[in-house]
């Protein structure tokens, strides 16, 4: 990816929209309005990463919501702990994205499954 988009890229979704296609439809208008001259091919490639993403964190983020059971990220010390662990090894995959969006995820994940 190139160094303008991810520079940007914590900028241009929303991790809550990474789940739908009226999301990501939101997401591809974001891009395009904070890079205009976005080539379709970089778009491409900017959504595979974010899907790829999505996909990788989601695992993380299932096993916090099957483990504890909650509709968001627990609050104990010992799942604290764990949700630093995975947040750190979808750093590790993913540097570019904030810790942020990675927290996002998770507790979108704990929210669709325990709802």
């Amino acid at each position: 990816m190139s160094t303008r988009i991810s520079e940007k890229i914590n900028t241009l979704f929303n991790s809550y929209d990474l789940f739908s296609y009226a999301g990501t439809e939101k997401n591809r208008a974001k891009a395009r309005k904070e890079i205009p001259d976005i080539t379709d091919e970089e778009m491409e490639e900017l959504e595979a990463y974010l899907e790829r993403f999505r996909s990788f964190a989601e695992k993380y983020g299932r096993l916090i919501a099957e483990k504890y059971k909650m509709p968001h990220l627990p609050y104990s010390e010992e799942a604290k702990k764990e949700v630093s662990e995975y947040v750190d090894i979808c750093r590790r995959e993913f540097p570019d994205i904030d810790i942020m969006h990675i927290r996002e995820l998770f507790s979108t994940v704990c929210v669709n499954v325990n709802v």
